[in-house]
């Protein structure tokens, strides 16, 4: 065969080959468009975001670490741990050949990597301006696009919003317990605490179920400071406040609580107007919002009552 008999045969493979593709071009686009199915989530948020929709990841990062501070919506034990938040084992990644990859704004850095092993979508779960629980509700409408699951994200929704409705309702029974501010603070350790402001998830529900938050000074990104406690009686109308805090406490922090000589001096602490409520993921998503309302009204409420 002469050098223009193999060029003819060339094209005339490739047009074979151009002619089968187009034959089968129907299975083709079907199969491009299906959803994704393996799906890795980076980020706990998220993976509550995915849970609602009714997906399970395939993986995600210390899935342990989701289960003691997220505590719900529940994660199956078959969901794979690839590693830390934002050092993830690329060769593992590589090796689960998933389908879709589901970061936040902070993996900004590992995007390029990730995007040569699968398509990768970034959902902000909070943005500057935007109250966090409209923030959410938008992102998980995009993710459920993205899913198909669209009736999920709206169901999710409006089960989220009801929930709020049903605590705003419980609350507006009790002019007492809405008359005075409330601090949300999670201990770090025996003096410090991580105070929740407006800008946070926790600051927005609190607003939406018509709740005064007592921390009205300025916050980080996440719509929380850290701060010694004592700081928190030099805050406006904090002689009429209650404190909500999240458990569990550390050991040390328990001993304050207990017999601290600074923390009894706290006109919060000294009228007795103190609650704990079971752990609620503060970077967690609407379920995790719904469940803050639930109870913060179900701590705020006993305190009234022993009051």
């Amino acid at each position: 065969m002469n050098r223009r008999d193999a060029l003819k045969f060339a094209l005339a493979a490739l047009a074979g080959g151009a002619s089968a593709c187009a034959g089968q071009g129907a299975g083709a686009q079907s199969l491009a468009s299906a959803p994704p199915r393996r799906i890795v989530a980076m980020d706990f948020g998220l993976i509550e975001m995915l849970l609602t929709l009714g997906v399970t990841p395939l993986a995600t990062s210390v899935p342990d670490w989701y289960r003691r501070t997220n505590v719900a919506p529940p994660l199956p034990a078959s969901v794979i741990d690839i590693g830390l938040l934002y050092q993830p084992n690329f060769e593992l990644l590589a090796q689960l050949r998933p389908d879709l990859f589901v970061i936040t704004p902070a993996h900004a850095p590992l995007r390029a990597q990730l995007e040569r092993i699968a398509p990768t979508l970034t959902l902000a779960l909070s943005a500057p301006g935007v109250a966090p629980w409209r923030q959410i509700a938008a992102e998980t409408r995009r993710l459920a696009q993205r899913l198909a699951r669209e009736p999920a994200a709206e169901a999710a929704i409006a089960s989220a919003e009801a929930s709020l409705a049903q605590v705003r309702q419980r609350l507006a029974a009790r002019p007492d317990v809405l008359k005075r501010p409330v601090f949300v603070v999670e201990f770090v350790d025996d003096r410090h605490v991580l105070a929740f402001g407006a800008p946070s998830l926790f600051g927005d529900v609190m607003t939406r179920v018509g709740l005064a938050n007592a921390w009205t000074r300025d916050t980080n990104a996440r719509g929380y400071a850290m701060t010694d406690f004592t700081r928190l009686a030099a805050v406006r109308d904090a002689g009429e406040a209650c404190l909500v805090y999240l458990e569990p406490l550390p050991d040390a922090a328990r001993a304050t609580l207990a017999s601290g000589v600074l923390w009894r001096s706290l006109p919060f602490a000294r009228a007795r107007r103190v609650a704990a409520m079971p752990k609620v993921s503060p970077g967690g998503a609407l379920y995790s919002g719904a469940r803050f309302a639930r109870q913060l009204a179900d701590a705020l409420l006993a305190e009234a009552g022993h009051a």
